[in-house]
């Protein structure tokens, strides 16, 4: 269970990955074999490639994995370091906070809307932005609290 935890992004953004490839494949074979385009593929695609791209940034930041310029900063003492680090965790959980409250006004001005190739409404499209802004959240404050510990271990000579 903890396996699925800690790899949960990984594993379903790896499968609609996998989805979404399977879809412009045929998407490709139908257009350029039988004439026929697949009218909902591109949309699918299209809908897929947003949950795949979110999935993607929330594994990032539970890993810490995002491109960062610290150049300056690897200059700075290491009590600067750590603040700074600290400034822009609270930075980016703002932001985050931000653009949770943010989508969940625009998905709901999305709800009558419809992806008529699909024929589902485009709620589907813009629901992404909150769910994953949570779990970006969650993911956030989850990595931080594993930092702080680690730190906290550290100063006292535990680690």
């Amino acid at each position: 269970m903890k396996k699925l935890f800690d790899n949960f992004e990984e594993f379903v953004g790896g499968s609609l990955f996998i989805g979404m490839f399977i879809v412009l494949v045929m998407q490709i074979f139908s257009r350029q074999f039988l004439n026929q385009p697949l009218v909902w593929s591109e949309e699918l695609a299209k809908l897929i490639f947003i949950y795949v791209g979110l999935f993607g940034v929330t594994a990032c930041i539970k890993d810490n994995s995002h491109v960062a310029i610290d150049f300056f900063v690897q200059k700075l003492p290491p009590a600067f370091q750590k603040g700074i680090h600290v400034f822009n965790q609270v930075l980016i959980l703002a932001t985050l906070v931000t653009i949770f409250i943010i989508s969940i006004r625009i998905t709901g001005r999305q709800a009558p809307i419809d992806i008529v190739s699909l024929r589902i409404s485009y709620i589907y499209m813009y629901i992404a932005l909150p769910i994953f802004s949570l779990l970006m959240i969650f993911r956030q404050i989850h990595r931080n609290v594993k930092e702080f510990s680690i730190w906290r271990k550290t100063k006292s000579g535990v680690m």
